[in-house]
């Protein structure tokens, strides 16, 4: 079975499963989650608890063992297994199956992941899980959910808020979860009988937000001119590679300029946007971006990451200026707002 994130408090409440995986991008949500079954299998009486971390040369067969040799101290146990890349290779796949095609009523398993993808949700140990436990799943919290989430955290946390004070706070946070829930208890510490407004938050909080490339990529792609610059900016201060942000540019617009040619020759988008490998989630983000400008504007873009690209590998030919400001202009020209 798989749930929600916020559904798993729920779930527990009316029982504990013998067997989890608790996976996704935001680790701060992955990490609050096994807190929570930890929390109800110590209530429980689960009175031991075992941690077990899948690094080169693991020993598969002490999943077995710990879960097929109750000690004599305890009634029911707790296994953590954490997998980190989310591949247990053919050994860890076939003790995985095996655990959950033969569940004990003394012993529940948590299996923690990061993320994992689409083809790693589709092999066979993922799916027995699936089929015999409870699999949940943490993702990021994008951009435009970072508000709600906000707002929910500080609800819970009995926290009065005006709206101004939570899109100020998800400006300083985006991007860094961690920071999010930090500050918010902070706010219930410093203010937990006040409303919350955007000049508290402003007295009291730092600019934590951390950015991607992946992010910078998109901001450009919506035109947003403002949040362009500002995770630009930010991706400089952390002193991310030149050369990362250009290749990341370079294969967007590479993809918008064979896109743009096949529109102008009578394709129509939703099929090229699956021929080219365009997510369904991203379709409109780069609808937005081929209505803003023509196939011809694409190329001259293309050509211009190319030039930036020869500035970083120190041609002295296009040695003209600081290569940030040229990612800069870049960017702006993918917003729309230069020429």
């Amino acid at each position: 079975m798989r749930i929600t994130s916020p559904a798993l408090s729920t779930h527990l409440e009316q029982e504990i499963g013998p067997l989890y995986l608790l996976f996704g991008s935001e680790t701060l949500l992955v990490e609050e989650a096994l807190d929570r079954i930890r929390s109800q299998c110590r209530l429980a009486g689960y009175t031991e608890r075992i941690r077990l971390i899948v690094e080169t040369g693991f020993d598969w067969n002490r999943l077995q063992h710990e879960s097929r040799t109750l000690s004599l101290f305890a009634e029911k146990r707790l296994i953590e297994l954490r997998l980190p890349t989310g591949k247990p290779a053919e050994a860890g796949s076939r003790a995985l199956i095996d655990f959950a095609q033969n569940l004990s009523s003394d012993t529940t398993l948590v299996v923690v992941a990061n993320a994992i993808d689409k083809r790693g949700q589709a092999v066979k140990w993922f799916k027995a899980i699936q089929d015999n436990g409870i699999v949940v799943e943490c993702p990021a919290i994008s951009a435009a959910n970072l508000p709600r989430w906000i707002s929910q955290r500080m609800s819970a946390r009995g926290l009065k808020h005006e709206p101004d004070a939570v899109e100020h706070l998800s400006r300083l946070v985006e991007g860094n979860l961690l920071a999010a829930a930090q500050e918010i208890n902070l706010l219930g510490l410093l203010y937990p009988d006040q409303t919350i407004t955007a000049g508290i938050i402003r007295q009291t909080n730092a600019d934590h937000a951390r950015f991607n490339v992946y992010a910078f990529v998109d901001a450009c792609l919506s035109g947003a001119v403002e949040r362009t610059v500002r995770i630009l900016q930010n991706l400089k201060h952390e002193q991310a590679e030149p050369v990362i942000i250009l290749w990341a540019l370079a294969r967007e617009v590479r993809t918008l300029c064979r896109l743009s040619a096949a529109i102008d020759q009578g394709g129509r988008p939703g099929p090229l946007f699956k021929r080219h490998g365009v997510w369904s989630s991203r379709n409109a983000l780069v609808r937005s971006a081929l209505n803003r400008l023509s196939g011809r504007r694409w190329e001259n873009i293309l050509q211009r990451i190319g030039h930036a690209d020869l500035m970083v590998k120190g041609r002295t030919r296009f040695r003209r200026k600081d290569i940030w400001e040229e990612i800069e202009s870049i960017s702006l020209a993918i917003c729309g707002s230069q020429g």
